[in-house]
């Protein structure tokens, strides 16, 4: 499998961020996979066929933000969303977010708790309910004030604005309402998330976004030996 830059960047940026998905395959515990960078062009991501979903989500950007909730929409399909492809963390965002099987669109306010304060995250299961996977996240000291502070001031807002959107590559995954200051340090992204879907989403946040966009640019699948 092969990834290519979105857009143009030297070799020692691909470096890094092949480090990264190193360090991703690590995380999630991936055996038998090679990362290589090929001409200072592209990265190469070598591994069992049947692990090709996994592959795939090594190239992830994992660009993760906390953001308040302004407004919250029903929405019928992503299609009529209308979410920003992008948006400045100092600016607010619209975006799009599935929850409990209902889509809806999102106004957001800019950035209030960015990625880099989280500090460590892990899948774990809950099987007081049911069994659902989901991701703890552990803040740095300054993100975890930050989130106290913001938890604190949306408590005391009326729906939806007293809601908190983890916001995950543009797209919100969660967006828990806050009845009080949340004050431990840590956070949950729950969903209805597959054990795999879990680990893979908590290697990448543990090892940080990658510094470049990717895209897959061409699978090669090689049959297995015979004999």
């Amino acid at each position: 499998m092969t990834f290519t830059s979105a857009e143009p960047v030297g070799p020692d940026t691909l470096e890094r961020a092949a480090g990264l998905m190193r360090d991703r395959v690590k995380a999630a515990e991936l055996t038998d996979v090679e990362v290589t960078v090929e001409e200072k062009r592209q990265i190469t991501v070598a591994g069992p066929a049947e692990s090709e979903e996994s592959l795939k989500a090594l190239g992830a950007p994992a660009e993760l933000a906390f953001r308040p909730v302004l407004s919250q929409l029903p929405t019928q399909d992503k299609g009529t969303c209308g979410a920003q492809a992008d948006a400045s963390p100092s600016q607010p965002l619209r975006a799009c977010g599935e929850q409990q099987g209902a889509l809806s669109t999102y106004e957001l306010g800019p950035v209030a708790v960015p990625g880099t304060d989280v500090s460590d995250a892990a899948a774990d299961v809950d099987a007081a309910r049911g069994g659902g996977w989901f991701v703890t996240l552990e803040f740095t000291s300054a993100g975890a004030k930050k989130f106290a502070d913001v938890t604190g001031r949306l408590a005391q807002q009326t729906p939806p604005q007293n809601q908190f959107a983890i916001v995950l590559d543009g797209t919100v995954v969660s967006a828990p309402s806050v009845s009080t200051a949340i004050t431990g340090g840590t956070a949950e992204i729950s969903g209805d998330f597959t054990p795999q879907e879990a680990e893979e989403l908590a290697a990448n946040l543990d090892t940080g976004a990658l510094p470049v966009r990717l895209r897959v640019s061409s699978v090669t699948t090689v049959p297995a030996s015979q004999g």
